[in-house]
């Protein structure tokens, strides 16, 4: 939350103030004095890049001190709360917040004291300006001389002139859960019992109870009983019983609390804009209505997505309702994966190329003509908070690229560790992930290839 503070800061700053001093620069030269309008403007740039680093930099220290001091309680509480119930992996997930909140701390405050945000203010200032020129020559590119009236209601809409640059998109945010007494099926029996006796889930690991060793592979999930907590021993009662009875405590049974889920929607809404989106976010808790809902299959998700609760079009059967589709994005917070190392998973309407290739392993992602983001809970959320931007990411162009303390770094295909491109970006933006200029040229380059111009015209909010 505190982090969401200093965001709309920088962003109230970048809508009303940097695109205005930019305009200035940008004017004709006064050849009679030297051009000194463009010098002027120039310092005016310089110092509103200043203050805006000692106000966000104020910002974010609090900031910082407050995520420090949650996760120093929270890491605290699961240690205690594992030692006391014998849950070796929640009290390694609770050294990891201690350790790590404070090592993130350390790092952050050390490029802060060396003026390396200092320096990072302005790169990012230059480099959001090179960015909105770059999608305004590509709108001007494809419509500037065809149909000059959209492309004049495209820059007022994405804000290329004034008003904050940026594709405004809301992102619907499904919360999936079950309950304990639904049932779809003619005896009334509820569907969880069911998936439990017939397909074998685990229910007292989904609920939480009985953890993997692996504290990095285990669910978080968020049980919620109708009538208090919930015990693990209530849980076989309602397995004993099959779930009916006057003896079972009935429940709701979330893969992720909403406080976990804002925690990465908020990520995804603080660094969209650096490849010139901006989000705004809703959880809606959405009942599983499958079994394969539960623990997604990763390589089967184009076939989840078209069905319920998230009846996503495919363009095999609706290509302008996909196409639609791709400015109305969804990311669904989920209880896991059956492949146990998975983060996340997304699909994409068409195809594109990579930024960085030898990360990804491929040139090129193919076109998957369906659009949609699954993302879990793990912890610590200081690493894991940016799965949900990093899926929306591949939704809009982007692949798997190398380098620690990049959104779309993946430990699952990098190559290299990039140490020269760690240390500068640590440097000059401290512990905080990020994505890159290029990236944010390739996002645009997607979405002027693949987006309905109708899209573009239109502010979402």
């Amino acid at each position: 939350m505190a982090h969401t503070v200093c965001h709309d800061i920088g962003s109230w700053v970048e809508s009303n103030v940097q695109q205005q001093v930019e305009k200035c620069v940008q004017q004709d030269c006064n050849w009679w004095c030297a051009c000194c309008n463009k010098w002027l403007c120039g310092l005016v740039w310089v110092v509103v890049n200043v203050v805006s680093w000692v106000v966000q930099t104020v910002c974010e220290v609090v900031a910082d001190i407050i995520d420090l001091g949650i996760n120093i309680l929270r890491g605290t509480w699961d240690v205690l709360a594992g030692i006391f119930t014998g849950d070796w992996s929640r009290v390694l997930a609770g050294l990891g917040e201690i350790v790590g909140g404070a090592i993130i701390f350390g790092l952050q405050i050390l490029s802060i004291v060396t003026f390396g945000t200092l320096i990072g203010t302005f790169v990012t200032s230059a480099n959001a300006w090179e960015l909105r020129n770059y999608v305004r020559g590509l709108l001007q590119d494809k419509y500037g001389t065809k149909a000059p009236g959209d492309f004049a209601k495209m820059v007022d809409a994405l804000g290329l002139d004034s008003g904050g640059f940026g594709l405004r998109l809301k992102v619907t945010a499904p919360r999936l859960y079950v309950r304990s007494d639904f049932s779809s099926q003619p005896d009334g029996t509820p569907d969880l019992y069911v998936w439990v006796r017939d397909n074998h889930l685990d229910l007292k690991i989904l609920a939480g109870f009985n953890p993997p060793t692996a504290w990095w592979t285990r669910q978080w999930p968020e049980l919620v009983g109708d009538s208090g907590d919930v015990a693990d021993y209530e849980i076989d009662t309602y397995i004993i019983n099959k779930g009916a009875g006057d003896r079972v405590k009935h429940f709701s049974l979330f893969g992720m609390s909403k406080d976990d889920m804002q925690t990465r929607l908020d990520c995804a809404e603080q660094h969209a804009p650096e490849i010139g989106l901006m989000l705004q976010t809703s959880i809606v808790d959405t009942r599983v209505e499958s079994f394969d809902e539960i623990l997604i299959d990763r390589h089967v998700i184009q076939d989840i997505l078209p069905k319920k609760p998230f009846e996503r079009l495919s363009r095999t059967t609706d290509v302008d309702g996909a196409t639609r589709e791709v400015c109305h994005p969804i990311a669904i917070g989920v209880f896991g994966f059956i492949q146990s190392d998975a983060m996340g998973e997304s699909r994409w309407f068409a195809r594109y190329s990579c930024l960085e290739p030898g990360a990804n392993g491929s040139p090129t992602n193919g076109a998957r003509g369906i659009t949609g983001a699954f993302f879990r809970n793990r912890r610590p959320d200081l690493i894991f908070k940016y799965t949900a931007i990093h899926e929306l990411g591949h939704t809009f162009g982007l692949c798997h690229v190398d380098g620690l303390l990049r959104i779309m770094w993946s430990p699952i295909d990098t190559t290299t560790w990039a140490t020269l491109s760690l240390l500068w970006h640590w440097y000059t933006s401290g512990s905080e992930a990020s994505f890159i200029l290029d990236e944010g040229k390739k996002v645009w380059d997607y979405i002027v290839a693949n987006v309905a111009p109708e899209c573009l015209m239109t502010r979402q909010f």
